[in-house]
């Protein structure tokens, strides 16, 4: 029998009841109460005005770079710092410090699931919490002691019950960082469209658990370094995507490539900024590492060596204004300076596809939405 609110009336109603027709008349009342339930749990749709009655509100992380309950990467080549730069923000949400100039709107716990770079970890974090005068036994920033394997279910719940142990007492994650994704990937391949899918619905699984943001740092493409390593499953199931590029003069550039419910935020310019430990190596001397420091766009100057389609490309890109070009413009008039030495036009699309590609690769040129932007620089032809 279930518990009950009655009215006034509905008590007195009982009060002539025998003891059979009340539990009769409860149970039409909890079949009633049961079917109600039902209807508002089952599979249903809403009209439209409905659904636009009010406006859903963004639930901002660091506003406009990262929002709450997404799933979001950060990848490059080799030594581009994409773990120094995922460290540096995950320490900023933990610490509620200002991320290069951005506040971060939901402070709170973060956990780093490291796979790699054990060694220098610590280095890191030290050197960012020196050079932010903040005290680390203050901070909410939790670094896992081996990768996880989130293709194995039961590694998946080891995670979830270290994070709950550590959730007790200092609240679930707003961020859980996951570097690199090989490292954490598990028994399977990236490469494969299926591993690639449980791998997401592993992350998805920790994600809807917390309703908190996953950051995956992962390595850029083998050969074909303007995108992400592996299946493309990942890309399509992405809500943020950010591209990190070491320059020739040794800045960093960070560009988004996928926003899928915002538009793409500014590109932001980064260098490597050396610090001294208190720390002393077997010799004496101080250990070191850096931080990552924002700089303006007009500090990122470097002479870049360019010839044939790059040359081309670049020359065409700057042209057309160099600021906010749009790709069929800029394709078009790459193919009438001659890019490529053919009329096939399928010879000119690859030709200013791999000149693209390359100018990327230095730094010189970034996309958002479809329009693009060149990165003023000094031009040699000779390499």
């Amino acid at each position: 029998m279930i518990a009950q609110t009655l009215s006034a009336e509905q008590l007195n109603e009982f009060e002539q009841m025998n003891s059979e027709d009340m539990e009769e008349r409860l149970a039409i009342m909890s079949e009633g109460t049961a079917t109600a339930k039902e209807k508002i749990n089952r599979f249903h749709f809403l009209s439209a005005d409905e659904l636009c009655l009010e406006r859903k509100k963004a639930d901002w992380l660091v506003k406009p770079y990262l929002d709450r309950d997404t799933l979001g990467t950060i990848f490059g080549d080799a030594g581009s710092g994409k773990s120094f730069l995922a460290t540096d923000l995950g320490l900023c949400v933990a610490s509620n410090h200002q991320w290069h100039g951005f506040q971060i709107n939901q402070p709170g716990t973060v956990f780093y699931i490291a796979g790699e770079g054990f060694g220098g970890l610590n280095r890191r974090i030290k050197a960012w919490a020196d050079k932010h005068e903040c005290e680390l036994a203050k901070i909410p920033f939790y670094v896992s002691d081996r990768p996880a394997r989130i293709l194995d279910p039961a590694s998946v719940q080891e995670v979830q019950q270290a994070i709950d142990e550590l959730s007790e007492r200092h609240g679930n994650p707003v961020l859980i960082i996951v570097d690199t994704l090989n490292r954490n990937f598990g028994p399977g391949d990236e490469n494969s469209t299926g591993d690639m899918t449980r791998f997401i619905s592993g992350l998805d699984e920790i994600r809807v658990r917390y309703k908190c943001t996953i950051l995956i740092v992962h390595h850029s493409g083998l050969t074909a370094t303007d995108r992400a390593r592996g299946a493309s499953a990942l890309r399509a199931a992405l809500d943020w995507e950010y591209r990190l590029t070491k320059n020739a003069d040794g800045t960093r550039t960070l560009t988004c490539t996928k926003a899928k419910d915002y538009g793409e935020p500014e590109p932001l310019n980064f260098e490597m900024e050396a610090v001294d430990l208190e720390w002393l190596d077997d010799e004496g001397e101080p250990v070191t590492s850096c931080i990552m420091r924002r700089i303006d766009a007009s500090e990122v100057h470097e002479t870049v060596a360019l010839r044939g389609t790059k040359r081309i490309a670049y020359d065409c890109l700057i042209k057309l204004g160099g600021e906010g070009v749009d790709v069929d413009e800029w394709r078009l008039a790459c193919y009438t300076a001659g890019i490529s030495p053919t009329s096939s036009t399928e010879a000119k699309r690859k030709a200013f596809k791999r000149a693209v590609s390359e100018l990327q690769d230095h730094g010189l040129v970034s996309a958002r939405n479809d329009l693009w932007w060149a990165r003023k620089a000094d031009i040699r032809t000779n390499e």
